[in-house]
């Protein structure tokens, strides 16, 4: 994706401003105050839209903050590419967000599209707007790399499948004020509070425990008054029954009949009772091992849910085919992969000293050659054999002079003038000769220093080119060796390619190895949780073979039908014990005789109604005592019941506060189980990331040994001194600077495929000028694979 143009028609001190935008980076050098931060803002909220919430690092809305400040149309628009296709996302905005506007537009047909929503920035990038400003653009002093769970969701490619992780927040923030409630070390929490209360219950039925005593005591004497009522009643029930005798066979007879009743209902519930003998042909089982059953069945649901979602997707599995070819039988060894890639690093060094090395060899060449065309001119030599040659012919003319002096051939040369010519003659030939003999071997030993000084440098020349050749030899020689090395290693993978390539094959190596252990990993657990399956899968088919029980496919469903058949099964077993009881009890309560004998009375009726009147008057004597006894028994029960009534309480306190301690306990688990699994999805992506980051770190810093360390929840920490150091410990530059790294590695870990454009809003200013130098070497790498927007306000900062 890449933008093309913008146009602001008002936006904070921006009026009436328009740009084109380019491939790779435009920087935006400007002074300060000029509206830079507002270009960003503005490029933002062409995507988004305005923030309605006031972000807690500003001091007012967004919507408050860029209101033109020469009043005017709110907004503006931005042209851009994507996929091929080339649109206009247009936004005005009002006072309110209900009076903002919005309008996509086709380039290729100036027609409205429906492609995107309001919502385009969320659907193009995967990212809300705080993801947005947490990794596409990068602010002046605010480079830190925070991971929000939109980018969490966008790393896992997780944006259009599920909102669960965009939830962790909400759902640890609900947890949290859960555990706030609920807690037992703080006096507001509901555990404290109840703890308290319990405490002071207990004490209070201490103290009403002191009425069970006396309360016993008066119930004792009201028993033994009771049982000598019941036996004065009994008598007087017998004496009525005297009295009743000539009824006796119509009341035998309804007992026989209530006898009967008693006998058809324990037959009614035996036949209930055998309805149940198909369904359960070898007896219900227990209920706690029934119920021990069904958290086998629920559990076995669960793993069946994790299988499902575990199992390969069609693209992962052509991924693990791929993957285990290249790393089953040949596991990647870390360390080899990384000591590839130093040896690259060394022998890219060894190629720039080679270039240095040939230099100078060309360098000596010249010189050899410059060596080869020194002389020294032989004149002089020569000039000195004439000289010699002149003396000779002076002194032949001074002996022919003699001779002709002594002869007298010629007569200017006779007698004495002839003989001093001659000696003059020959003295000069002779002193010439000398000369000239003198000359000569001077010139001849200069002319042989001259060729043994020649020889020497040439000598030197061309030990120095050897020396040269040597290195140059030696270092193609190892050159050849990594290249040849480096290729066998990515050969075992079936990586072909060239020499260029070799280092990013090697981190795409341990991209695939690292995706390689994922799946690994995920298959591992896939089979463990299949072997589980089928382990409570066996167990539960043993427990139906031990009862005898059908299950069918529907094992969950079957199981809660036999649950309830179990139920049933249970509760008319309890009603036929409860008939048999009732049927056993009658029969109990009488005497065998009393089924075979009349009924006769031994007394007259005026003797029977002397009796109960006797027995009446008794009767009223001991009720009067009862009544008596019932009235204290009363004010003890009044205690007693308020101290059942607070024991009552006690057990609901009691158990609310179990409930709670539960839920505590439930909730507390949920946070860790929650964060962890937090912590297990976003660790998937870190290799990724670190990768991304060990590119770029290198790049800034010129370092490749790994002195850092990124943890699941993406923060960075440097070892110094031995020990790994948290990142607000370092200076400010050096903060800015590992922040830009990691916001780097983290867009290229969200997107793998169409790249975003990134807008950079002058986020070196606190580099000194060695670190600003390779930051600017780094945009121009980065802007190979990304558009970027690069504001700044300095000379010094500008790539």
């Amino acid at each position: 994706m890449k933008l093309l143009s913008c146009y602001v028609e008002n936006f904070g001190k921006l009026s009436d401003f328009s740009m084109e935008f380019t491939e790779g980076i435009n920087v935006i050098e400007q002074s300060n105050a000029w509206g830079k931060s507002t270009l960003a803002a503005f490029l933002k909220a062409m995507f988004y839209g305005l923030d309605a919430k006031k972000d807690p690092k500003s001091f007012e809305k967004e919507r408050n903050i860029y209101r033109p400040w020469q009043g005017g149309t709110f907004g503006g628009w931005v042209d851009f590419e994507i996929a091929g296709k080339r649109y206009r996302v247009s936004r005005s905005f009002g006072k309110t967000e209900k009076t903002d506007s919005f309008h996509l537009f086709d380039l290729t047909t100036n027609l409205e599209s429906a492609d995107y929503s309001e919502e385009i920035g969320q659907e193009l990038f995967d990212l809300d707007s705080t993801s947005f400003r947490r990794s596409i653009l990068i602010g002046q002093k605010d480079c830190a790399c925070e991971a929000s769970d939109g980018i969490n969701a966008k790393l896992g490619n997780l944006g259009e499948t599920t909102n669960d992780i965009n939830n962790f927040e909400i759902a640890n923030k609900t947890l949290k004020e859960l555990l706030n409630q609920l807690t037992p070390d703080r006096v507001t929490g509901s555990i404290k509070k109840r703890k308290n209360l319990i405490t002071q219950m207990r004490q209070d039925i201490t103290n009403l425990e002191g009425a069970a005593d006396g309360y016993e005591k008066m119930e004792a004497k009201q028993q033994a008054i009771r049982e000598q009522i019941e036996e004065l009643v009994r008598i007087r029930q017998n004496y009525a029954q005297a009295l009743v005798v000539a009824s006796e066979d119509s009341r035998k007879a309804e007992l026989y009949k209530q006898y009967e009743r008693l006998c058809e209902e324990v037959h009614a519930k035996e036949e209930a009772l055998e309805r149940f003998a198909k369904v359960f042909p070898k007896g219900a089982p227990a209920k706690p091992e029934f119920d021990q059953q069904m958290q086998n069945v629920r559990s076995m649901e669960a793993l069946k849910t994790s299988m499902s979602h575990g199992a390969f997707r069609e693209n992962e599995k052509a991924s693990w085919s791929k993957l285990s070819s290249m790393f089953a039988e040949k596991p990647l060894q870390m360390e080899a992969v990384e000591d590839s890639i130093s040896a690259l690093s060394d022998m890219e060094h060894f190629k720039g000293e080679l270039t240095k090395l040939e230099l100078r060899l060309e360098a000596s060449q010249k010189q050899k050659n410059d060596v080869e065309q020194w002389s020294l001119s032989s004149a002089e030599v020569k000039s000195k054999k004439g000289f010699i040659a002149l003396g000779i012919i002076v002194l032949l003319a001074g002996l022919l002079v003699g001779a002709n002096a002594y002869l007298q051939f010629l007569p200017f040369a006779k007698g004495m003038p002839g003989l001093v010519i001659a000696a003059v003659g020959c003295i000069l030939g002779v002193a010439c000769i000398a000369i000239g003999t003198v000359s000569e071997s001077k010139a001849k030993q200069a002319y042989d220093a001259f060729e043994d000084k020649k020889k020497d440098q040439l000598e030197s020349i061309l030990q120095e080119m050897d020396t040269l050749t040597g290195h140059i030899n030696k270092i193609k020689e190892n050159s050849t060796l990594v290249e040849a090395s480096i290729q066998r290693f990515l050969g075992d993978y079936g990586i072909q390619c060239e020499v260029s390539q070799y280092r990013n094959q090697l981190y795409e190596l341990k991209s695939l190895y690292g995706e390689y252990i994922r799946l690994k990993n995920r298959r591992e657990e896939c089979l463990t949780w299949n072997n589980s399956y089928e382990k409570q899968l066996e167990e539960l088919r043993d427990f139906a073979r031990k009862y005898d029980l059908y299950l069918g496919e529907d094992i969950l469903g079957q199981m809660n039908h036999l649950q309830n058949k179990a139920i049933e099964y249970r509760m008319a077993k309890a009603a036929l014990e409860e008939s048999t009881k009732k049927k056993e009890q009658f029969e109990a309560a009488r005497e065998r005789s009393f089924w075979t004998r009349e009924a006769r009375c031994p007394y007259s009726l005026e003797e029977l109604n002397t009796m109960i009147g006797e027995a009446d008057q008794r009767l009223e004597e001991m009720k009067t005592i009862r009544n008596q006894y019932e009235k204290q028994l009363e004010y003890l029960k009044e205690q007693l019941d308020q101290r059942d009534e607070r024991k009552a309480e006690l057990e609901e306190v009691l158990q609310d506060q179990e409930e709670d301690q539960e839920k505590y306990r439930i909730a507390k688990l949920t946070q860790e189980y929650l964060q962890g699994a937090k912590e297990r999805f976003v660790s998937k992506y870190m290799e990724p990331i670190a990768g991304g980051f060990a590119k770029y770190y290198g790049l800034l810093t010129g370092r490749t040994d790994r002195d850092w360390m990124i943890d699941a929840n993406l923060n960075l920490r440097l070892r110094e001194h031995g020990e790994y150091r948290d990142i607000p410990w370092m200076s400010a530059g050096y903060q800015d600077l590992l922040g830009v790294c990691m916001r780097l590695a983290l867009v290229d870990a969200m997107y793998q495929e169409e790249k975003p454009f990134l807008i950079l809003d002058d986020p070196f200013v606190n580099l000194d000028d060695k670190k600003v130098a390779q930051a600017n070497q780094l945009l121009l790498q980065v802007a190979e694979d990304y558009q970027m927007i690069y504001f700044t306000c300095s000379k010094a900062r500008r790539p």
